[in-house]
């Protein structure tokens, strides 16, 4: 199938998806810290102006590639992931989503699709944008998905741990029920097996909403306000995490001279218990 016969309820170039509400809820809260396992506390001890801070990563929850995907989505993953923050999220609120496709691009045997959404508050003021790279295979729509092993990944085989100062580690074993909280009991290839295998998959994947959770949440307890309120992600996802996978989210800050003039720049990875790097990246705050 070429781009060209993609049908109307499918990603083209400068499309823009329907407006939509994304309520952030105390379910939906709920749902983030059980299913992460990580605690909460820290973020009632960074409350601002004595309203409750919601975790930053629960912003990627308002994303959706309905309409901006394809209807062969076989084989389909997270590729790449940009995050900008403009301010916190507010405890309870519902939100204003307003999405489109910037560009279709192709990269190795996959089509991918870059969608950017931007999420305003009551007021239409903008508290975040996101810009999301989904890959699909597009010429394939049955059998195995092929992936390449870790080892045989030039970009990941390389991989050096950065020179700075650490942050502290967050680390999880996931398992398959912290997949089905997280993502609110939904049945998808990222929280059931059959559904995993009707896309290729022989196992659940472990969501890239969930994993980049992690990175989040380590940088939260990190910078606090400073991170909610102008900080930005790029991170690539390198290698699936499966149920049983254990992970940890790491970072250092940048030697001053690597970071770029009125930032701090941080170099962010995952990585599993056997050094498996699963995502790479950088963050930036703003200086104080």
């Amino acid at each position: 199938m070429t781009l060209e016969q993609h049908q109307p309820d499918e990603a083209f170039v400068g499309k823009e998806l329907q407006p939509r509400l994304f309520e952030i809820s105390e379910k939906s809260v709920d749902d983030y810290f059980e299913g992460l396992r990580v605690d909460r506390s820290i973020y009632e001890n960074i409350a601002l102006e004595d309203k409750l801070i919601t975790p930053s990563m629960v912003i990627i929850d308002a994303e959706s590639i309905k309409g901006a995907s394809f209807r062969n989505n076989f084989g389909n993953l997270w590729m790449r992931q940009e995050v900008d923050f403009h301010a916190p999220l507010p405890a309870e609120a519902k939100l204003n989503v307003r999405s489109k496709v910037l560009d279709i691009y192709e990269w190795r045997n996959r089509t991918v699709v870059l969608q950017e959404s931007e999420i305003f508050n009551e007021k239409d003021e903008l508290l975040g944008a996101m810009r999301h790279h989904q890959s699909y295979l597009l010429e394939q729509n049955s059998g195995k998905v092929t992936l390449r092993k870790p080892s045989e990944k030039e970009g990941v085989r390389k991989f050096d741990v950065p020179k700075g100062e650490s942050l502290k580690p967050v680390s999880s074993q996931i398992d398959l029920e912290m997949c089905g909280t997280f993502f609110h009991g939904n049945k998808s290839y990222h929280t059931d097996k059959r559904a995993s295998e009707e896309l290729g998959f022989e196992e659940v994947v472990v969501g890239g909403k969930m994993t980049i959770s992690y990175i989040g949440d380590m940088l939260d307890r990190a910078f606090g306000d400073r991170w909610y309120s102008g900080g930005k992600l790029d991170v690539k996802f390198t290698n699936i995490v499966w149920p049983g996978d254990k992970v940890t989210a790491k970072g250092v800050i940048a030697d001053e001279s690597n970071s770029s003039e009125g930032t701090t720049e941080i170099r962010v990875w995952m990585e599993k218990e056997d050094g498996t790097v699963t995502i790479v990246g950088n963050a930036y705050l703003p200086e104080d």
